[in-house]
């Protein structure tokens, strides 16, 4: 009787899976007992659950979104701005959600959210359609190098140095918000670059590009918020 293969990616993922429930439970409870308490946790949860039912039926999915009448670019930049328009909604009730007294004030404070990421974020979007269509990443790569710009553009290491054991348990739901963000993109596309780089400079080019391609949309930001039009720290409250 031969025993049947190990297969060493389903292993990774459900492994990665466990470790995220924990995360996600673990933000949960901090951010409610902390001082003051907060519903933080909640939006981990609730958006984490949503796009993991998206990636659940992704073949459907993926199949529907490549039968679109619509050009490859916009569809890739108009689902990705979709989804950050979701994850700020949730984001914006889960932050506010203990500190407001009625619906219209809770969902008052959401359109904030909308315009800081709409232009911080749009960027990485276009940033990563061009490495796409220009050179082969595996799944696990653009997991990686996706995840290492949301920690990078969330500033996790500094609560990794100021509070290590909430700066760690950050780091995967943070890597899948961003992932989750850009997955409905990636699954539109009908056809992948196919360019062999050497791995050095495709992680390079992966972490890099999209910060490059950002700071176009960062200046418009910056300059929004130095006329009082934007308050970026909303974000951080």
């Amino acid at each position: 009787m031969t025993e049947k293969p190990i297969n060493t990616q389903s292993l990774m993922d459900r492994r990665l899976l466990i470790l995220l429930i924990l995360s996600v439970a673990f933000l949960v409870v901090a951010f409610l007992g902390g001082q003051p308490s907060s519903t933080r946790g909640f939006y981990y949860a609730v958006w984490l659950t949503f796009s993991g039912l998206l990636w659940k039926n992704r073949e459907r999915f993926s199949l529907w979104l490549k039968n679109r009448p619509l050009p490859e670019f916009p569809l890739f930049v108009g689902l990705g701005l979709i989804m950050i328009l979701v994850e700020e909604t949730i984001a914006g009730i889960a932050v506010h959600l203990l500190n407001v007294e009625s619906i219209g004030e809770l969902l008052a404070v959401v359109p904030p959210y909308y315009f800081n990421n709409l232009l911080l974020l749009p960027g990485f979007i276009v940033g990563w359609y061009i490495l796409l269509k220009l050179y082969a990443y595996s799944r696990t790569e653009v997991f990686a190098l996706v995840g290492l710009f949301g920690l990078f553009s969330e500033k996790i290491y500094v609560h990794v140095l100021a509070i290590p054991i909430l700066g760690i348990a950050l780091i995967l739901p943070t890597m899948f918000t961003y992932m989750a963000i850009i997955m409905p993109s990636i699954l539109s596309l009908r056809s992948q670059g196919t360019r062999q780089l050497n791995r050095p400079l495709r992680y390079l080019l992966g972490f890099v590009f999209p910060i490059i391609v950002s700071m176009p949309f960062i200046f418009v930001h910056t300059l929004l918020t130095n006329a009082g039009l934007i308050d970026p720290t909303i974000l951080t409250k």
